[in-house]
């Protein structure tokens, strides 16, 4: 006799604004990285099945801020998901502080 799978507790469709989600995800990215106020993500190959990231976490004063790589690819999938229609191939910036996602500079 198979045993029932277990009932998964409903979640709601988000059905917030974009710039709502891009605030809470800002939230959530400034708790995980409290020293971080900008998050950089860049796509290094987006055509095999496993692309590989490129993320890097600045503060306020433009310096770059140690994250671990756990950190890297779940704020990196984080901001990715909240805006999917970004050409991720070129370098993003998502700022904490405004939760807005901008082209990097360089």
């Amino acid at each position: 006799m198979s045993t029932p799978l277990r009932e998964r507790p409903s979640v709601e469709a988000c059905a917030e604004s974009p710039a709502l989600r891009a605030r809470m995800l800002a939230q959530h990215l400034e708790r995980m990285l409290p020293q971080a106020a900008q998050v950089r993500v860049k796509l290094m190959d987006g055509r095999t099945a496993w692309p590989h990231l490129d993320v890097r976490a600045t503060n306020a004063a433009g310096a770059v801020v140690r994250i671990s790589r756990t950190q890297a690819h779940v704020a990196a999938r984080w901001i990715i998901r909240c805006h999917p229609g970004a050409d991720w191939a070129l370098a993003r910036t998502f700022d904490l502080r405004t939760a807005s996602l901008g082209e990097c500079a360089a």
